[in-house]
């Protein structure tokens, strides 16, 4: 068996990319820890109060939870010591977890912060392992581009030294992006073949064994408010990045325009829940219901139950043009709906024809493409739908992508 570590903050068991790779990746003689926080940055809260908790999560998975401090709401300076205390427990605890785990064949540093590189960095080197730099959020370039910082910040410069370390250390760079190849042209000491392109997959099987056997419930007021209506359902976290105020300033303008008969279900949980629902109490928007977070196995019960899945991207060119890899558009094309996304760039919902592409921040774009999907037969949404689940079937499913792994860990190892 090969020994597998991963380092990956925001990591997470049900439908997490890790794991589902990991559920896959055991069969083929890999055993797997992931190292992540016991604060959860969807509900803000901590799932452990022990500073390390360790789970074995399933044969030859285990799951080593750090309680990384301090708490945090947000983007903030916060949050920022939260990712550094993350790699100051890795250090604390990195004997034990040799003595109890063994010294790993292979490390992947997982980003949604940069600094989780230094440590898998130091664990490969200890070990003689090779490093593998999986990038899935790129800094500095996304507070440049999303927050609008000067390059020049301090914030900035520190992950840029990141970002050039990492490159120059890792045996190998994943993108989860499709285009990331671009982005990475401009570094010459990164080797380009050596980087590879592993998306945010779907495990296509079970979720066709949940539907088949159809024994999940839904909370009684989701299951009775979809069952009711001809609902647009939009599932995920309520965060920034989602836009989902655009996504309400479309319902508002259908609500106006006496277009009522399209129902809004936003199912989730964030730190944007409060001024949502404020939002929808002071438009007196009768069109729209927001519902509590569900587990994976529900997302897809709720999705088939849907008439069309909704989402939105903010019109970022820079970071958009390098592709995308959502988790939620990986649910949405498969969920036998055709999907309505505003976005600038090229994405899969266009490319696989499984739905229909706005561009951002037009109401009346996204609006009318809503009652195009309405207006509908049921035989026309069935071939928009059916184009979205084959493009998943046949490119995103992580039994696909764990072998794609495997081919790059073979690589590395020689």
């Amino acid at each position: 068996m090969k020994k597998l570590w991963i380092l990956n903050h925001h990591s997470g068991l049900e439908g997490d990319r890790h794991y589902e790779l990991a559920k896959e990746l055991v069969p083929l003689g890999v055993e797997i820890v992931v190292f992540m926080s016991s604060y959860s940055h969807g509900r803000e809260q901590y799932v452990y109060e022990e500073e390390v908790k360790i789970r074995k999560v399933k044969k030859g998975i285990t799951y080593v939870y750090l309680h990384t401090a301090p708490a945090y709401h947000g983007i903030s300076v916060r949050r920022i010591l939260n990712m550094m205390d993350y790699c100051v427990l890795m250090r604390k605890y990195e004997k034990q977890f040799y003595r109890l785990f063994g010294r790993p064949d292979l490390v992947i540093g997982s980003s949604v912060h940069p600094f989780v590189w230094e440590s898998a960095w130091r664990i490969a080197r200890g070990s003689r392992a090779p490093f593998i730099c999986e990038i899935r959020d790129f800094w500095p370039l996304s507070l440049t581009e999303i927050f609008g910082k000067s390059k020049y910040h301090p914030a900035c410069l520190m992950f840029a030294l990141l970002e050039r370390r990492a490159y120059r250390r890792a045996s190998a760079v994943v993108s989860t992006v499709e285009f990331g190849y671009r982005y990475l042209q401009r570094f010459p000491y990164v080797r380009q073949d050596r980087v590879y392109w592993i998306p945010n997959g779907y495990h296509t099987e079970e979720i066709d064994r949940v539907l088949r056997e159809n024994r999940t419930e839904l909370p009684p007021e989701l299951e009775e408010y979809l069952s009711a209506h001809w609902c647009a359902v939009y599932t995920g976290s309520f965060v920034d990045s989602e836009c989902l105020f655009d996504m309400l300033d479309v319902a508002a303008w259908m609500q106006e325009h006496e277009q009522a008969d399209i129902r809004f279900a936003f199912i989730g949980n964030g730190h944007l829940e409060e001024r949502m629902k404020e939002r929808v109490e002071k438009d007196g928007l009768h069109n729209v219901r927001i519902f509590p977070r569900i587990g994976k196995s529900q997302v897809a019960a709720a999705l088939s139950k849907a008439k069309v899945c909704i989402a939105a991207l903010r019109d970022d060119r820079v970071l958009n043009d390098l592709g995308l890899s959502l988790n939620k558009l990986n649910d949405y094309l498969y969920s036998g709906n055709p999907t309505v996304f505003a976005c600038g760039s090229v994405n899969v919902v266009g490319e696989s024809g499984g739905g229909i592409v706005v561009p951002p921040q037009d109401v009346k774009a996204y609006a009318d493409a809503l009652m195009r999907v309405y207006h509908m037969t049921e035989e026309e949404r069935r071939e928009m739908a059916g184009k979205g689940r084959r493009e998943i079937r046949e490119h995103y499913s992580y039994s696909l992508l764990a072998k794609q792994y495997m081919d790059l860990f073979n690589e590395v190892l020689r």
